[in-house]
């Protein structure tokens, strides 16, 4: 036995009106805060070397906290959050982070000497001057997917 169904044009007319506020959030057109992605680069190191480090700056131009949580590539086996911390003696050594806010508004900077992506077990040699794919995960957003320049 078939069984056949119609399609009641009727209760999706009359629903309509009731969907539209909700039709950007179903089209996945949710509103994310905007962030903005500069100065994206990661250190070239020897090919003996295993780590490296990543380094960018993020602008928040939302009017709330976004935090970044960690990132992903295919060009090594591990990495952390980290930042340049002072030590009683005057010196200063990494220490990682769980996660890294970015205030509404402000800029915060992924340098040498402060915070900055630490990766681990590179799965090749990165060449100078190389385009390499590093994807940041933030609480509020989607992945931001990015080319970081290999440099010295």
């Amino acid at each position: 036995m078939t069984c056949v169904r119609f399609f009641n044009w009727r209760g999706v007319l009359l629903a309509l009106p009731l969907l539209a506020p909700v039709a950007p959030a179903l089209a996945g057109e949710i509103d994310e805060p905007e962030l903005l992605i500069d100065n994206m680069w990661v250190r070239a190191v020897p090919p003996v070397s295993s780590t490296t480090a990543w380094y960018f700056s993020v602008t928040n131009t939302s009017d709330e906290t976004v935090t970044l949580l960690g990132f992903s590539t295919d060009i090594a086996g591990a990495g952390e959050l980290h930042t340049m911390a002072a030590q009683e003696d005057g010196t200063r050594r990494m220490q990682r982070l769980r996660n890294v806010p970015i205030p509404a508004g402000e800029t915060v900077e992924f340098a040498p000497g402060g915070h900055h992506l630490m990766l681990f077990r590179l799965v090749r040699p990165l060449e100078e001057g190389e385009q390499v794919e590093l994807c940041l995960e933030f609480d509020a957003t989607a992945p931001y997917c990015l080319p970081f320049e290999v440099r010295r």
